[in-house]
């Protein structure tokens, strides 16, 4: 019945702003006379081991008016990428087999080796060449969190309780944390089953969620009453929060993909093998995810048995019909690279183990 009324509201929405098509509808010319392209410089790089490798992927910018074949060649093979730390001395980053990225090689054995990014650094980054501005990327790097999983359980509607306990911060103050799963799954018995050894399901976890009020200071994720996590998505909170020792409550759950039983015939028995990331990002790093889930309208879903409230099913609405629709407005990109396009980004992984 529910998806029944859902269908209605989506269909008298489409309808009713179908007839309005003159709010939304005009012409936009898209050929910018004059316009220069740009080099568009990327890269993601985690900081802290003996050697982070370090990788930068060089295109240029585009036009809307360009075509699939040319888009397809925007890839920028013969730029001239220079690094260096701490105002030291600049390494040469070396085209790999004709593609747009760029490694660091060792100069006496030509294999790649690594930039030896610490925490704290200060890195530098000059790409040129003869057919684009000279793009320049300046970042100073994230710290090192330090923390610890204190307990985990079972929680009655299936979920995996964990109490995290998080360090004071040594690191910038615009630094941001993230926190999602490593890896971890709960263990489910069969209620029918009296047999021994019982018969165990694994449900791997895939969300982290959380209600403390100190992830409402950052965007997260929102479903319901909830702060989310997905697998390549973080639950954020400013590292201002950390001036001090901080523990703080998560739980986990995973997606039921069994389609010959139903998840409310087992009953949880254990957490195994549970670990989760908590690393320190570059306040940059945190505004071109934000970004990204933006574009991507990254959503996620609410705990089992937790029931969708009319809000959520609303906004789910909203977000189908933009999407039939069309975007009404660009998200403008975010960048931190002066002269180009793209965005640099850091972090610094600790990953913490159930004990």
């Amino acid at each position: 019945m529910m998806n029944y009324y859902k269908i209605v509201l989506f269909m008298v929405a489409v309808v009713s702003l179908s007839g309005c098509r003159e709010m939304f509808y005009r012409e936009v010319d898209f050929t910018v006379e004059g316009e220069q392209k740009r080099m568009v410089v990327n890269s993601l790089c985690s900081v802290g081991d003996e050697y982070s490798w370090f990788v930068l992927s060089i295109d240029r910018s585009m036009l809307a008016t360009e075509s699939r074949s040319e888009q397809d060649q925007a890839g920028v093979t013969d730029a001239h990428v220079s690094a260096r730390i701490n105002s030291g001395e600049w390494h040469t980053i070396c085209n790999y087999e004709n593609k747009p990225t760029y490694h660091l090689l060792d100069s006496v054995s030509s294999h790649n080796s690594g930039l030896p990014l610490e925490p704290l650094d200060t890195i530098e980054i000059t790409v040129t060449h003869a057919s684009y501005p000279t793009a320049h990327v300046r970042q100073v790097l994230p710290g090192t969190v330090s923390g610890r999983i204190l307990h985990t359980d079972i929680m009655k509607e299936g979920w995996a309780s964990i109490v995290l306990e998080i360090d004071p911060y040594q690191g910038n103050a615009d630094d941001v944390i993230g926190i999602r799963l490593h890896r971890g799954s709960i263990m489910l018995a069969n209620k029918k089953t009296s047999a021994t050894p019982m018969y165990v399901q694994y449900l791997d976890l895939r969300y982290l969620y959380a209600t403390n009020a100190v992830f409402s200071e950052l965007e997260n994720i929102r479903i319901g009453g909830y702060y989310g996590s997905t697998g390549t998505h973080c639950l954020f909170l400013p590292a201002s929060a950390l001036q001090e020792k901080v523990q703080i409550t998560l739980f986990a759950d995973g997606k039921w993909n069994d389609k010959g039983s139903k998840r409310e015939e087992y009953f949880p028995v254990g957490i195994s093998d549970l670990s989760l990331e908590v690393s320190a990002y570059t306040r940059d790093s945190y505004l071109y995810e934000q970004f990204t889930r933006q574009i991507q309208g990254v959503r996620i879903d609410p705990p089992y048995g937790t029931p969708v409230n009319n809000g959520d099913m609303m906004q789910q609405i909203l977000e189908e019909i933009a999407a039939v629709l069309g975007g009404q407005e660009m998200i403008p990109p975010f960048t931190n690279v002066e002269g180009g396009f793209g965005c640099v980004r850091f972090y610094t992984p600790t990953i913490v183990e159930q004990e």
